[in-house]
């Protein structure tokens, strides 16, 4: 097993709770397990944990580990959770991703599809690990699988429908680069009976000269929305206020879901009735609260410039302060800043080191600017600064591993620290 973070440890119950049979079953991770040490479990950690490989016939990759150039020589040996479950599973699954909206997309097919009385699983990149989730005795009518770029990279599958949504940069720091990321994301569409596509991919792709399985949304797609409804085929279904999910960008991953859940045969009513009442994702341009009349949203999982933009398209000029910045994976923050000048928003926050690095493109600022990592001088600078009546809005444009563990801890970061200006 190699990788023994949340994924990896799943592995292990996996094969111990099934009685697999093997004679050497070994975990390999950087850091040191004693407590596998502790049940008789061989495992090899340290700088040079990948130093034993050679010993082993399987070896079940963990999604977060990269494809080194150290396991390149052992690559046929190489197995991931996905991999197996394609291998393994004979039902019918749908898979999803996008560089952003995968798992509103993804949840929202699931509530659907269970709304309309559907057996149906969630796994992947979403919740638990799907070795962990997935009884392979258990009868269903659907999985929904939500798919990373990690999971994604030499995964080879056969499944029902699958679902493209955007591809812009973002990964490259693990994927060598944007046009691997993309190739990465694009192998979602091979193997699949049915293959629903965000428009703008399709053409920037060329993706129908591929595939002659396509049916897209979007602007232009045969799912879309005009004139205040939701459309497919030209025909209206419901006017696209019917929501509660904010944002341009929800229109599309909506119009995604309506796709997949027509195209299975899901009465429009039903659709129409759990889109009216999905509430979508925590940290997803999430509504915290008013306090002292300022409007608080979370949009931590918005970790590049283009889905920030999307978060102040939702906004406009009602912003008042805006927290951005964190690791800098060296994205192209000029237009998000030209945006920020152009909306008025007058109140900055920095998280380093990224933060750092937008905050010189716009040397002449007149607002109020704040550089901190510390999420509560943060809170505490946007209570001193922001108007009433205008929103202070959490969308950093760049994920936060070098000061936090992950988006959903710098939400929940900014939650508490607004949740105590409450009590």
């Amino acid at each position: 097993i190699l990788g023994f973070g949340l994924e990896g440890k799943s592995t292990l119950n996996f094969l111990l709770s099934n009685n697999f049979a093997f004679n050497k079953l070994s975990v390999l991770d950087m850091k040191d397990q004693p407590a596998l040490q502790e049940l008789g479990i061989s495992n090899e950690t340290g700088k040079h944990y990948l130093d034993h490989l050679d010993q082993f016939d399987v070896i079940f990759k963990s999604a977060g580990v990269p494809y080194s150039s150290e396991l390149l020589p052992y690559k046929e040996k190489i197995l991931t959770q996905m991999q197996f479950f394609f291998n393994t599973y004979q039902g019918k699954v749908i898979t999803v991703t996008a560089s952003k909206g995968k798992s509103t997309m993804t949840s929202l097919i699931f509530s659907i599809l269970k709304n309309a009385g559907y057996k149906v699983k969630l796994v992947g990149n979403i919740g638990n690990p799907v070795l962990e989730e997935i009884n392979f005795d258990e009868e269903l009518d659907f999985v929904v699988c939500e798919l990373s770029s990690y999971m994604l990279e030499r995964l080879e599958k056969k499944n029902y429908i699958s679902v493209l949504g955007n591809i812009f940069p973002e990964h490259m720091d693990r994927h060598g680069g944007f046009e691997k990321y993309a190739q990465a994301k694009l192998n979602i569409l091979k193997g699949s009976d049915f293959n629903i596509v965000l428009q703008k991919t399709a053409e920037d792709y060329e993706l129908t000269k591929s595939y002659t399985n396509i049916e897209t949304y979007g602007i232009g797609g045969k799912t879309s929305r005009d004139h205040g409804y939701f459309l497919h085929n030209t025909q209206e279904l419901f006017p696209t206020a019917d929501k509660l999910l904010l944002g341009n960008h929800n229109i599309q991953n909506i119009s995604a879901a309506i796709a997949v859940c027509l195209k299975i045969g899901v009465p429009i009513n039903t659709i129409h009735d759990t889109i009216k009442s999905f509430t979508g994702l925590p940290h997803r341009l999430q509504f915290v609260g008013e306090v002292q009349g300022i409007s608080f949203y979370d949009d931590a999982i918005s970790t590049t410039p283009e889905s920030t933009l999307e978060a102040l398209k939702t906004f406009g000029k009602k912003v008042g302060t805006l927290f951005l910045g964190g690791t800098d994976r060296g994205y192209d923050f000029k237009l998000l800043m030209q945006k920020v000048q152009e909306y008025g928003i007058q109140n900055l926050v920095f998280f380093p080191p990224s933060g750092e690095k937008m905050a010189k493109l716009i040397p002449n600022f007149k607002g109020k600017i704040l550089h901190t990592d510390e999420m509560q001088a943060a809170v505490d600078f946007a209570f001193q600064y922001t108007e009433p009546g205008q929103i202070c809005l959490l969308s950093t444009a760049s994920p936060s591993y070098s000061i936090r563990k992950n988006f959903e801890e710098k939400g929940r970061l900014f939650q508490e620290a607004i949740n105590s200006f409450k009590a």
